[in-house]
């Protein structure tokens, strides 16, 4: 090759850097800072906060915006159960959550709402008529309280329409649960294991003391197979 030809692909490939660098640099200005920010399925979380919390702003650059990154920081937050971030056209950055609702409110030291999935959701307004969650008092030896968690993930497998009668879920302290209904019969659980199982053994004992106008006053669901129950006199 001659020298003549060796300076001109060194100048080409000088000048495909420097067009490169400089197109980096630009894409970097604030030409390309987010022109809306665009927020959907938020009900609890206000707009403002949940941008916040993504990390994202009027100065964003919505070329280099990490999605994965301010995915993840959304989905930190107890009351969203996943989050979609994307930018759209033009350097339209929108943000989709879909929020967790509360099933039941766990009484212990403090109030917490929880969610079907067991996610303490943190003190809030209690919605009428939903469950409370009693937990069973300290060992005395060890000191160590019951969790919520498992009744809420209990009550989580059941039809919207079975808990709505739900009253109370007490946590015993050897981890099985006791239902109370609304102005029907106390339910032994067990342990939270086979939890939409036990849920339909309920609905179906149920459903056959009414059609026999029998009311029954202890509903045991421990073997979701073989229910019994005591009834009234």
């Amino acid at each position: 090759m001659s020298g003549r030809r060796r300076a001109v692909l060194i100048a080409a490939a000088a000048a495909s850097v420097v067009l490169v660098a400089g197109g980096i640099a630009a894409s970097r200005s604030s030409a390309f800072h987010a022109r809306r920010l665009e927020v959907s399925g938020a009900h609890h979380l206000r707009r403002g906060d949940l941008i916040e919390v993504a990390g994202i702003s009027k100065a964003t650059n919505a070329l280099w915006l990490d999605e994965a990154e301010a995915e993840r920081r959304l989905e930190a937050e107890p009351w969203i159960a996943a989050a979609d971030v994307r930018v759209a056209f033009p350097l339209t950055i929108e943000i989709a959550v879909t929020e967790r609702s509360p099933v039941a409110v766990a009484r212990g030291n403090v109030l917490s709402l929880m969610a079907a999935d067991g996610t303490a959701l943190g003190p809030g307004k209690v919605p009428r008529g939903l469950p409370v969650i009693e937990l069973g008092a300290p060992r005395p030896l060890e000191g160590v309280r019951s969790s919520p968690v498992a009744a809420a993930r209990a009550l989580g497998a059941m039809a919207p329409s079975l808990r709505a009668e739900v009253a109370r879920v007490r946590v015993l302290l050897d981890g099985t649960l006791e239902l109370r209904l609304r102005g029907g019969p106390t339910v032994l659980f067990g342990t939270p294991d086979e939890a939409r199982r036990k849920a339909g053994a309920i609905e179906r004992m149920l459903a056959w003391a009414r059609a026999k106008g029998t009311v029954i006053r202890t509903l045991i669901v421990v073997s979701p197979s073989a229910p019994a129950a005591t009834l009234a006199d």
